[in-house]
C-alpha cells in the first residue's frame, strides 16, 4: 500500500512538473512572438526603450478627442498620449549635454545630439502608422509651393470665433464670448511654454518670466516649479477634454483663474459651424458658459475649428509623406494663435533639448516617449516644421531648450 502511495505522489508531481513545463513553453512562444512583431520597430530607432516589469499589459494612452477611453482608466489627471509607458530610455542624452558653445567639444556634442534627435523625428515621419479617418480629412496637394513654413501657417490663419460668425451672431452660445480679443498687446515678446519633463533643472523661469505674453497648456502647473518654468501666465491653450472633464476643475482650479484662455475642439474637417455646435468630439459648450457666467470678466475665447484644420492642412503642405490624419497639438494650434500678436515667439523644450529625460512632464513621473515624439498627433512633422522656421542658433535650440521664430517685417509674408 505504502508503495502504491509513493508511486501516486510521483505521478501527480510528475503531471505538475509537465503543466509547469507546458506553460513556460507557451509563454515563451508569446513572447517570442511578440518581440517578432516588435523587433523591426526597435531595430531602427537610436531611442530604445525597456517595457516596466511590473505592468504585464501596457495601457495605450488616450489624447483622442474622439475617442472615450475605458472608465477603469478614470479618473485620470490629464489626457494621455497613445503609447505603452517605458522605464529605461537606453541612449542617453547627458553625455552630448555640455555649457560653452565657444568650445570645440560643446560644438561636436550639439551637432551629434541634433542628428540624433532629428533622425528619430524622421524615422517616426517614415513609420506606417494606424490608418484611420475619424475626422473626414481630405487633402488636395498645396497651391502655393514655393512658401515659406511661416507664411503657410500665417495664411492659415488660426483664430478665435467671434459673436459676428454666423450662427454665433444669432445662437446663445455667442452671447457669451467676451468683447475683448485674445490677445491685446501687438509687437509683443512671446514665450510658448511646452509642458516637457526636460524643463526640469533648466532654471528657465526668470526668462521666461521676461516676455510680455506668455502662453502655458492645459493645467500645467507653475507653483513649485517656478525656477525653471517661470510663473507668469497670460494665456493657457485648453483642449476640449479638459474643459469637460470634471478632474481638470475648469471651474474652480486657480490656474485657470485670471488668465486668457482659448479652448479648442477639432470637430471634423468638413464641418460647418452649425455641425460642429450640434456634434463636438467633447461637448465643451456647457462649461464655457458656465465659467463665464461664474466669472463674467474672463476672458474665454473657442478656437475656430475650421482653422485648426487650416493649420493641420499647412502642416501636410510643408511636409513631404504623409501625415496622420488627426488634429495638430495645442502647442501648435497655440503658436498659430500667437502670430498676429508678437514680434518673434520663443519656444521652450518644444524641440527636445540635451535635458531630455524621457519624462513626458516635469510637473509628474510619467516615462512615456509620445510626448517627445508623437503617436496620435502629427507631433514629429510639427517639430521639423518649427525647426524649419527657428533663428536660433544650434546651442540655443539642443542645450539651452530654446527656439526663436523672428516675426518682424523682414519675415517676407
Amino acid at each position: 500500500m505504502l508503495r502504491d502511495v509513493s508511486l501516486g505522489k510521483c505521478c501527480m508531481i510528475c503531471f505538475a512538473v509537465f503543466c509547469l513545463v507546458f506553460a513556460a513553453q507557451l509563454e515563451a512562444v508569446t513572447l517570442c512572438s511578440d518581440v517578432g512583431k516588435y523587433h523591426h520597430i526597435d531595430r531602427r530607432s537610436v531611442f530604445q526603450f525597456k517595457h516596466n516589469a511590473s505592468e504585464r499589459q501596457l495601457r495605450m494612452g488616450a489624447e483622442k478627442p474622439s475617442i472615450v477611453n475605458d472608465e477603469r482608466d478614470a479618473p485620470r489627471t490629464r489626457p494621455q498620449l497613445r503609447s505603452s509607458k517605458n522605464s529605461n530610455v537606453a541612449f542617453d542624452p547627458t553625455k552630448y549635454a555640455c555649457g560653452d558653445p565657444s568650445m570645440t567639444e560643446c560644438v561636436n556634442k550639439t551637432q551629434v545630439f541634433k542628428a540624433r534627435v532629428l533622425s528619430e523625428f524622421r524615422r517616426i515621419l517614415k513609420e506606417s502608422f494606424e490608418e484611420n479617418n475619424y475626422y473626414r480629412v481630405h487633402y488636395n496637394k498645396p497651391i502655393f509651393d514655393g512658401e515659406s513654413e511661416l507664411c503657410r501657417l500665417k495664411r492659415a490663419d488660426v483664430r478665435t470665433l467671434s459673436w459676428r460668425d454666423p450662427p454665433f451672431n444669432w445662437n446663445e452660445i455667442g452671447s457669451y464670448f467676451p468683447l475683448n480679443p485674445l490677445f491685446k498687446e501687438r509687437n509683443a515678446s512671446c514665450a510658448v511654454i511646452a509642458s516637457a519633463g526636460s524643463l526640469k533643472g533648466s532654471r528657465l523661469g526668470d526668462f521666461i518670466d521676461d516676455h510680455d505674453v506668455v502662453m502655458r497648456f492645459n493645467h500645467a502647473p507653475t507653483k513649485g516649479f517656478e525656477v525653471d518654468v517661470g510663473s507668469k501666465t497670460t494665456v493657457r491653450v485648453v483642449n476640449s477634454q479638459v474643459v469637460t472633464k470634471k478632474e481638470f476643475k475648469l471651474l474652480t482650479a486657480k490656474h485657470f483663474r485670471h488668465v486668457s484662455i482659448a479652448a479648442w475642439d477639432p470637430g471634423k474637417f468638413d464641418q460647418s459651424l452649425e455641425e460642429w455646435i450640434k456634434s463636438p468630439d467633447f461637448n465643451l459648450f456647457e462649461n464655457f458658459k458656465k465659467y463665464r457666467e461664474k466669472y463674467p470678466g474672463s476672458n474665454f475665447h473657442l478656437v475656430d475649428p475650421r482653422s485648426i484644420w487650416r493649420a493641420w492642412t499647412a502642416l501636410q503642405d510643408k511636409t513631404h509623406t504623409k501625415i496622420m490624419r488627426n488634429p495638430p497639438t495645442s502647442g501648435f494650434i497655440g503658436l498659430g494663435l500667437l502670430i498676429p500678436a508678437c514680434r518673434y515667439i520663443d519656444m521652450i523644450e518644444y524641440i527636445p533639448s540635451s535635458r531630455m529625460n524621457g519624462l513626458c512632464h516635469y510637473y509628474d513621473s510619467e516615462i512615456n516617449s509620445a510626448c517627445t515624439f508623437g503617436s496620435w498627433h502629427p507631433l514629429a512633422a510639427e517639430k521639423l516644421y518649427v525647426l524649419q522656421m527657428n533663428t536660433a542658433d544650434e546651442f540655443t535650440t539642443f542645450q539651452r531648450g530654446v527656439v526663436r521664430i523672428s516675426l518682424d517685417s523682414n519675415s517676407g509674408c
